[in-house]
């Protein structure tokens, strides 16, 4: 097996292995690691990302990004802007056993810890990877033993079934608020993708986003990043007025990549617009919206199943409770993490 890090030179061929392997997602592309490399002010983060490969041929790609020195940590990890790494896309059509190719990357992972003092890795089964991860597990098992397992659920809406069917399996109060809107009228809504990108309407987000928030989150570079999405037809940005006012009031990042879509960013000026429902109506829009697009499922966001100990913490559960009322299906989600070094 032959290891060959990511650069500028094999870029191309990454991205086009990741878009017909049914086990990688954006999340496994160069364009999430350019993302998540320089979302944080602090950034000091270290791309590790490898392919292996077999006669020239690419048998997995390995996303891999080490992130230094958290202010409230003092030790080294495997993350993508504090999130999880998603575990490594393989090759559908090869010879090669998997077995023989998860040990060539085990071994050059144990040499990157050993040799640059990585603490512990956060990893992942992408929930929208096409295959059907759950029906074999242990083919993508790459945590060696000690690594701690942890299942939880993400919620789906399946934009397969009809309009009506997907409004109907809506949370009570979701659908009721959207009818009454969509019958009082008084919004518009557009939606921009890479027929009629516009930086300039990135940016008014970017303002919503920065006054909803009450501070600039995350860096201008990784909003650069966001609108790279946009012209490539991986994003869509859905933004909604109020008649009679010049200006936007709120507005929704989508992810898109294959036949998937992911809720990545929403923001508002004003969360009592439209009797409090502001947002349930952007996601309605945006849900047509990914419906002409071919796009086959929508991934809204991670259930959470704690008690709240911080008003964090049920920030956190009131959040996941709005994004579960629009589910169609709940799904498991996979995550790993594992110590490199004992504490």
């Amino acid at each position: 097996m032959e290891i060959e890090y990511l650069n500028d030179s094999n870029v191309s061929q990454w991205d086009e292995f990741a878009l017909h392997s049914s086990s990688a997602w954006m999340r496994h592309t160069s364009a999430w690691q350019k993302y998540s490399s320089c979302c944080r002010f602090d950034s000091n983060t270290r791309n590790f990302s490898f392919m292996v490969k077999q006669g020239g041929q690419i048998q997995a790609i390995v996303p891999l990004l080490a992130e230094y020195s958290y202010p409230e940590r003092n030790f080294d990890c495997f993350a993508m802007y504090g999130d999880y790494t998603p575990l490594p896309a393989f090759a559908d059509d090869s010879e090669i056993k998997r077995s023989n190719v998860v040990e060539a990357i085990r071994e050059e992972i144990a040499s990157i810890v050993s040799e640059y003092g990585i603490h512990y890795g956060k990893f992942i089964i992408d929930p929208l990877v096409e295959c059907e991860y759950f029906k074999d597990f242990s083919a993508f098992n790459m945590m060696d033993e000690g690594a701690q397992l942890h299942f939880s659920t993400t919620n789906i809406v399946d934009l397969t079934l009809p309009e009506d069917a997907i409004l109907r399996k809506m949370r009570k109060g979701h659908k009721a608020a959207i009818k009454q809107i969509i019958r009082d009228a008084g919004y518009s809504v557009e939606i921009f993708d890479s027929s009629n990108a516009d930086k300039s309407k990135l940016l008014e987000f970017k303002e919503i986003h920065k006054t909803d928030a009450g501070r600039q989150t995350r860096t201008d570079k990784s909003w650069d990043c966001m609108y790279e999405w946009i012209e490539s037809g991986n994003a869509c940005l859905v933004m909604l007025k109020l008649d009679g006012s010049p200006s936007y009031c709120a507005a929704a990042l989508m992810m898109i990549y294959k036949k998937s879509a992911y809720y990545a960013s929403y923001a508002t000026l004003d969360a009592a617009c439209l009797n409090g429902h502001i947002g349930d109506i952007i996601q309605w829009e945006a849900i047509k919206y990914l419906k002409t697009r071919g796009i086959e499922r929508y991934e809204m966001g991670d259930n959470y199943y704690f008690a709240p100990q911080t008003d964090n913490d049920r920030k956190l559960l009131e959040i996941a409770r709005y994004k579960k009322g629009f589910r169609s299906a709940e799904i498991p989600k996979i995550t790993y993490f594992k110590n490199y070094v004992e504490d």
